[in-house]
């Protein structure tokens, strides 16, 4: 992973430096992934594993609503959560990065017309 894809990924995930280096990096050292993204320093084999990983799990929810849609089940609605808090009193046991992946795939698909949101 090089500096541009790190940056891609935050973008993805609408998530900004201070949470990347709290929630992906779990240091909180804003430094350190600014260093990153600016390509100063050479990004750890760990975060690139995470955000593989954020990248894989995003794939695999809109996949899951383009199958349904392919398959006409449901309505085509996805909620919207704005905020975590929200989100966890749907998805109790999911955590910050669970909510951005969410986030990501809603609003990928809603930018498709492929979902609404509500």
């Amino acid at each position: 992973m090089n500096a541009l894809e790190l940056q891609d990924i935050r973008h993805i995930f609408a998530m900004t430096v201070e949470e990347s280096a709290m929630y992906i990096s779990r240091d909180n050292n804003v430094a350190a992934w600014q260093q990153w993204e600016n390509g100063e320093r050479e990004i750890p084999e760990y975060i690139a594993h995470i955000c593989k990983e954020m990248k894989a799990r995003r794939k695999v929810r809109i996949n899951a609503v383009i199958d349904k849609i392919n398959n006409r089940i449901g309505n085509n609605t996805m909620r919207f959560f704005p905020d975590l808090n929200s989100f966890q009193t749907v998805y109790h046991h999911n955590d910050f990065l669970d909510w951005k992946i969410y986030q990501s795939a809603a609003v990928e698909l809603y930018a498709h017309d492929l979902e609404r949101l509500c």
